[in-house]
């Protein structure tokens, strides 16, 4: 049994639990990060005097540099290392909320906030990557579940924490916060995140056995006394933009952004517009913000709920039925948003089946692709799944400027997460069903890709 094969089917070790709490609060850290624009976004105005569409594209700036970290710059992950990419991107982070608090005037701020979303986004995917990859296969869904509940937990604390900076401080004091916590995570990260064994069996650097087997005492794992057979790369395109869709992975590649793309477009259009669409129906802005609050609450609740799910059921099939019960809980929203408490329910229902939904992309983007090119994979994925995000607010507005009742505006979503459904449902199937836990000596010489998709119908 190879080194993969042993860590899937071995229990999680505290190290293991160590790394995947190193990650969600990076995670919770990065949730703060990337809101705290809206949080202070009403006394920003009120200092600079910004137009709304001023203070609408400083709200959306560090979700396209996040779409760019994710795209153009999380592929340095599976060149120079998961572990590297992170520390880089915390130390980018920390400069770029303090220079954030700095700011002397509109566009500084503006160029600030994407090139922190360059950094934010690429280090998320690092994250992502890193906890798909040390959790075992019995609890990386609920592993990659818990990763995925920080971001909604630091938004939810995040806004708690500004409002009660915001009532000594001026608007600084949110960035310069941000800056300090990110910047108190660096030497947890130089100390207790190890490099990513995947990685080193992929790329194989010159100290890699060393490496690995220090990694692998850690995880109370058997050292090596030599490296195993090098992973076969032939044919593989140099680039890794290129390589994710090179020797038929273009099918899977295609599937999985749009599904992302349908899902992200449906969470941030619902995240963003829900406090304003219920005040456009008749309610007070104070009830618009509660049912803000309440999808976040619903948001972390639904990373859980999936955690749980996916831990016991084949986890493409649970991802495709959590994608059809987001599209019914838009439809019930929209019915019930005249009502006030149906509504709040409501927008907790909405919270909850669309960030489980996230979750579990997050969970079965990295088993789709070898270690070579993980990080590439599953950065053009999430880039291009927030390409929806940013793409559905405009689309909102479009419609409520057209003079759609609001709550039909939520109509619009169904068929897009039920489209994402069926992307999931019809992905290649694996190669074979052997789980890397039952592999044999021969089966272990399958690539890597096959094994771990393999464990993605057989749980």
């Amino acid at each position: 049994m190879d080194i993969k094969a042993r860590i899937e089917a071995s229990p999680m070790t505290k190290a293991q639990v160590g790394i995947v709490a190193i990650c969600l609060a990076l995670n919770f850290i990065d949730g703060y990060d990337v809101l705290v624009m809206a949080f202070s976004a009403t006394a920003i105005t009120e200092a600079w005097g910004l137009s709304g569409s001023d203070l609408g594209i400083l709200l959306s700036s560090a979700l396209a540099g996040m779409t760019i970290g994710a795209i153009f710059v999380a592929q340095i992950a599976d060149k120079i290392g998961r572990r590297k990419t992170i520390i880089l991107s915390t130390s980018l982070i920390t400069l770029g909320m303090f220079a954030s608090a700095l700011a002397p005037n509109y566009e500084v701020l503006l160029v600030l906030r994407i090139l922190t979303g360059i950094a934010v986004g690429t280090m998320q995917t690092s994250l992502n990557v890193m906890v798909a990859e040390y959790a075992n296969a019995r609890r990386r869904a609920t592993a990659v579940s818990i990763y995925a509940a920080g971001q909604p937990i630091g938004g939810v604390l995040g806004g708690i924490i500004v409002a009660a900076l915001l009532t000594y401080f001026e608007w600084h004091a949110g960035f310069i916060f941000g800056g300090v916590i990110t910047l108190a995570m660096l030497p947890i990260v130089l100390k207790w995140l190890p490099e990513s064994i995947d990685y080193l069996n992929a790329t194989r650097p010159a100290n890699a056995l060393a490496e690995i087997n220090k990694v692998l005492v850690r995880l109370e794992q058997p050292e090596l006394d030599a490296l195993p057979g090098a992973p076969v790369a032939s044919g593989r395109p140099k680039n890794n933009l290129v390589a994710v869709f090179a020797n038929g992975q273009a099918k899977k590649t295609v599937l999985l952004a749009f599904a992302f793309m349908m899902i992200m477009g449906s969470f941030y259009f619902a995240n963003s517009w829900t406090p304003r669409l219920l005040t456009e129906s008749g309610y007070s802005a104070n009830q618009g913000i509660t049912a803000g609050v309440l999808f976040s609450v619903g948001a972390i609740i639904g990373a859980m709920v999936f955690a749980w799910a996916g831990a016991r059921f084949p986890l493409k099939r649970t991802l495709a039925v959590f994608f059809v019960l987001a599209a019914v809980s838009f439809a019930v929203f929209a019915l019930l948003a005249d009502t006030l408490n149906p509504a709040l329910m409501g927008a907790v229902l909405l919270g909850m089946l669309t960030n489980a939904s996230i979750a579990g992309m997050f969970t079965i983007g990295p088993v789709y692709y070898d270690a070579a090119v993980r990080a590439t994979a599953v950065g053009l994925i999430g880039g291009i799944g927030r390409c929806g995000g940013i793409i559905s607010p405009i689309l909102a507005g479009a419609l409520v400027d057209a003079g759609w009742i609001p709550g039909n505006i939520y109509f619009v979503f169904v068929l897009p997460l039920v489209l994402g459904a069926v992307a999931l449902l019809v992905l290649r199937k694996p190669a074979s069903l052997v789980a890397p836990a039952a592999a044999t000596q021969s089966e272990v010489t399958q690539p890597e890709a096959a094994q771990s998709e393999a464990l993605v119908e057989s749980r």
